[in-house]
């Protein structure tokens, strides 16, 4: 098998957490996160609905500014000049 690194960023909390689980499975962290990410790309849900439907409630706020910023014709006058 080819692999290839892929970096991602997770809190003290969530590292500790993903250490212990491995210990407890007998695996490694690597495998660990390439099965639990393999289970998700292969459920029925996620060619159904997008990622940031999936897990958006997993981020603090998503209304950070106006949602019409790229089809509101009123906010692009003058973009680009």
């Amino acid at each position: 098998m080819v692999t290839e690194t892929l970096s991602i960023k997770i809190s003290k909390s969530e590292k500790n957490l993903l250490r212990q689980c491995a210990r407890r499975n007998r695996s490694s962290a690597s495998a660990l996160l390439r099965d639990a990410l393999r289970n998700v790309l292969q459920s029925p849900q996620a060619s159904q609905a997008s990622l940031l439907a999936q897990h958006g409630h997993l981020l603090e706020k998503l209304d950070r500014g106006p949602g019409d910023l790229s089809t509101n014709k009123a906010r692009l006058k003058g973009y680009g000049k």
